[in-house]
Formats: C-alpha cells, sequence, structure tokens
C-alpha cells in the first residue's frame, strides 16, 4: 500500500471519528434537554403521581432516559395496568398510561372487592348500584386482600373466558357468576334469577350461545305467566336440562 493511500485512509479515518463525536456530543447537549413532559390515559391519577413514581423530569437529556426502567416503576402503582414512553425529538417526552377499570365487585367480609377483567384488586368499598358492575362470588377467599393483589386468578380467568364468549347483548342480562374452586365449575345467574349450571370450560362456544334460548325461554313464559325457570343445566353433552318454578 502506497504511503498516499495510507495518508487518505487516515485522514479519512479522522473525519469518521469526528463526525461520530460531533454526532455524539450534539445528542448530549442542551438542544435535547427536556423541557415538556405530557401524560395522557389518567382518569383517577394525578399527572404529579405519575411524575413521581417515574422519576421523569425537565432538564435531563432526552436521550439518557431509561424508559423501560420508568414504565416498571409506574406500573408498580396497582391502578395502572401499562405505561409506554415515547421521545418526541427534540425536548418533547409523552407517557402513556392506561389504568385498570373496575369490572366486578366481589363480596369480601363486609365490603367489595373492585377487581379488574385480570383479576387484579384495584379498590374496596362499602355499597354501590347494583346496576353498574357484574357480581362475581367465590367460595375460597384469602383472610386478607390487598390493594393490587391478584384475587382468585383462576377462577376469575375461567369466569372473563365465559363473558368474553357471550353477545354484548347477552352479558346486560346476567346478573352474577359463581365459582365452585372444588370442581372447578361455574354458576351463572340471570337477571330475572334463572340459575345457569355452566359447569367447566368444555363446549365454551355452545353454552355460551345457548343463552340466546334462555332468555328467549325467560321472556315466554313471562308473557304466559304461569311459571318461571329455575334452573338450566347445561354441563353435559346432549339437549340441556330445563326445570320450571311450579
Amino acid at each position: 500500500m502506497s504511503k498516499k493511500l495510507r495518508s487518505k485512509i487516515f485522514q479519512f479515518a479522522i473525519l469518521i471519528l469526528i463526525f461520530f463525536i460531533s454526532v455524539f456530543l450534539f445528542m448530549h447537549s442542551a438542544f435535547f434537554e427536556i423541557d415538556k413532559i405530557t401524560i395522557t390515559g389518567l382518569e383517577k391519577l394525578t399527572k404529579e403521581e405519575v411524575l413521581k413514581l417515574s422519576e421523569l423530569k425537565t432538564g435531563v437529556n432526552i436521550f439518557r432516559i431509561d424508559e423501560q426502567f420508568m414504565c416498571r416503576t409506574v406500573e408498580i402503582h396497582p391502578l395502572i395496568k401499562s405505561a409506554k414512553v415515547i421521545r418526541h425529538l427534540p425536548r418533547t417526552v409523552e407517557m402513556q398510561v392506561e389504568e385498570r377499570k373496575i369490572w366486578a365487585l366481589v363480596p369480601y367480609q363486609d365490603m367489595f372487592l373492585c377487581i379488574d377483567n385480570e383479576g387484579i384488586c384495584i379498590d374496596k368499598i362499602n355499597s354501590f348500584s347494583f346496576a353498574s358492575y357484574l357480581i362475581i362470588t367465590l367460595d375460597t377467599l384469602p383472610e386478607r386482600v390487598n390493594i393490587g393483589q391478584a384475587v382468585h386468578a383462576e377462577g376469575i380467568g375461567k369466569i372473563r373466558q365465559v363473558w368474553e364468549a357471550l353477545s354484548p347483548e347477552n352479558r346486560k342480562k346476567i346478573s352474577d357468576f359463581h365459582y365452585i374452586s372444588n370442581n372447578k365449575e361455574i354458576v351463572i345467574y340471570t337477571a330475572r334469577g334463572t340459575q345457569v349450571k355452566f359447569g367447566k370450560m368444555e363446549r365454551l362456544a355452545e353454552k355460551a350461545e345457548f343463552f340466546n334460548q334462555i332468555f328467549i325461554m325467560e321472556d315466554d313464559l313471562q308473557k304466559a305467566g304461569v311459571e318461571e325457570l329455575e334452573y338450566v343445566d347445561l354441563r353435559f353433552k346432549g339437549q340441556p336440562v330445563v326445570k320450571t318454578r311450579s
């Protein structure tokens, strides 16, 4: 290799080094210091609470924040389901927060546990409107349930699968669910008081579809004014067992 070629290669390498150093210094300059922080998705929590958890502050270089760490610290809060940090160059950071929402109420001692659709306890209340939320009763619960704790993950998980298999219209006609831990079976009560012995999770779609017929039977019996449904047993293959009140 000639001396002239080596000199050109050396000069080119120096230029590349200077370029990367310049880029590095520019990225870590005051030009990229955060001067605006936005937090979206908040309903119950305040921006100040989330900022305190995340430790996100203005005046910090936008490239030096650890978004994964911030999201994990924010998600520790029992009311927060997920968090995401987005950089908007040059100086704005956005944190998108998804709060946990009450999906159902679980009777517990002399109160009700407010749980989201993952079974996480997000609040405890003493009174509520029965028309507002689904009621879930569980035959086994720990002596103490803390905010942020999962409440009977297995039972709530199965109930959620059934709930999601029902049509939105049929969900409105459901009063409450009961989970029996010993045999892992679900019992459902309609708003009119019919007991539906749903059983285990097999034939889920078939059972969910049969609720259309249950509500039609309820309507027909009410119009006739002679008798009401006591229970419908969906636990076994074949035609469901139907019992009416005399």
